[in-house]
């Protein structure tokens, strides 16, 4: 066990997962273990106990990332000019997470906390000559301490800090030994000459923007299921608890007999939506979700630019369309046994998996153009229809089936490895499946396309 306060371990990975609000009352601990198969049962157990032992304090078990995943897997961000508003409206969502049986609910700012402020006593400060932020520099340089120079050490520049021993700042009613200077008095009263005593009261310690706007922002993570579950759940709640303007964010209002669900406010990047009632208030999602979003939007604005290069390829290749035609055809046969691999394996289709499925698609179309390639120089060789279409099934068939399965042994190993899963799963089941069809399918298409009976 290897134990942090106030921070990440960057001596295990610099991109480690810290809050942005870390400070000495956040603590991190960082567990192995000798075999990982143990550790979902684990996670479970130290979640529960440490709830129960700790109910006061937000405990957080997940598994170690290994990317920078910034905070809870779904996240609220609620703007607004008034942060007491925020504070209600955040308290409001928090409540609906916490009945949806998410964990680890937080906001950034965290809690209020106590501050003692002076009452400046204008009357009796202005016969003194003293002003505000006189009275505020000489509590600075008592408790915080005041620069007063600096001491240059080779390149550096280190700052000389004058403050009063740590005898006479540590406690309130340390104020009564504060001198300050009268410049109508020309000597130094007592501080509390000018105060007409403490006021006592609570403020953000943490008050964070989005855009320049005043901003909250609320984390959350699921118990034992995906954060897509959870969303759909708490996602409609806490947009009609907080009064989202539908009519005003899509143009027109709930129909008749529609159903207020997750999706009919769609999730996207850096969205805005505005609350009906309250003037200068939004809200919009963040997290995963949002992240995926964002990649899943501009994966989708390049993926047809460059799918459209190879098919402008693959017609220049045979220079007709139905040879192209019977090619892309195969192409989704892979999906066939990506679903059943990353069923069977329980691996989420995620960035890594759609990598490996456009790197699929590329295999397919190599096994596809080998094939048709040695049907039509078949044809040309003299040979009927029907016997030039079975001879390239029989004599491709060991090239194609030969170079799926060294690519798919030299995928397997990636299955132990935590960030390559995914893609090695839909590699290795998507072109084994595909190959297998594709020596069938192809032919029966070539010989339907050009009516080889």
């Amino acid at each position: 066990v290897a134990s942090a306060i106030g921070g990440g371990h960057p001596r295990f990975i610099l991109t480690y997962d810290t809050p942005v609000e870390a400070a000495n009352q956040y603590a991190n601990l960082l567990v192995t273990v000798k075999d990982y198969r143990m550790i979902n049962d684990l996670q479970d157990t130290i979640q529960r106990d440490l709830t129960e032992m700790l109910p006061d304090a937000t405990i957080n078990v997940k598994k170690f990332n290994l990317g920078p995943a910034l905070g809870g897997k779904i996240q609220l961000r609620i703007n607004g000019p008034d942060p007491e508003v925020l504070r209600e409206m955040a308290e409001e969502a928090m409540a609906i997470m916490r009945d949806e049986r998410a964990k680890a609910v937080r906001t950034e700012w965290g809690d209020k906390v106590k501050v003692v402020q002076p009452v400046l006593a204008e009357d009796r400060a202005r016969k003194l000559g003293i002003s505000r932020p006189m009275v505020a520099a000489a509590l600075q340089a008592n408790f915080s301490g005041k620069v007063t120079g600096y001491y240059r050490e080779g390149i550096d520049l280190i700052p000389i800090i004058a403050r009063a021993p740590a005898g006479e700042r540590d406690t309130i009613e340390d104020l009564r030994e504060i001198q300050i200077y009268s410049p109508m008095a020309r000597q130094d009263v007592p501080i509390l000459q000018v105060l007409n005593g403490l006021h006592t009261t609570w403020e953000n310690a943490r008050v964070s923007r989005w855009q320049r706007r005043p901003m909250i922002k609320l984390h959350a993570d699921p118990v034992d299921e995906l954060p897509a579950d959870l969303m759909a759940r708490v996602k409609p709640r806490i947009e009609q608890k907080l009064g989202v303007d539908l009519a005003a964010y899509r143009g027109y209002p709930l129909k008749k007999g529609e159903e207020y669900t997750a999706d009919t406010i769609p999730l996207r990047y850096d969205d805005i939506i505005p609350l009906k009632g309250r003037p200068g208030y939004f809200i919009s999602w963040g997290g995963e979700l949002e992240d995926s979003a964002d990649a899943t939007a501009q994966l989708s604005a390049n993926i047809p630019i460059y799918f459209g290069m190879m098919i402008l390829t693959v017609i220049f290749l045979f220079n007709a369309f139905r040879q192209p035609l019977i090619i892309w055809l195969t192409v989704p046969l892979s999906l066939i046994g990506v679903t059943a691999g990353l069923l069977l394996l329980h691996q989420p289709f995620g960035f890594m998996a759609l990598l490996g499925l456009m790197s699929l698609s590329g295999m397919l179309i190599k096994n596809a153009i080998v094939l048709i390639d040695q049907i039509d120089l078949n044809l040309r060789e003299g040979m009927d229809g029907m016997s030039a279409v079975v001879e390239s099934g029989v004599s491709r068939m060991q090239p194609v089936m030969m170079a799926a399965l060294t690519t798919m042994m030299g995928m397997i190993p990636l299955f132990t490895d935590a960030f390559f899963v995914a893609m090695a799963v839909t590699i290795v089941f998507g072109l084994g499946f595909a190959s297998l069809l594709t020596l069938v399918f192809v032919p029966v298409l070539y010989a339907t396309f050009f009516k080889i009976h």
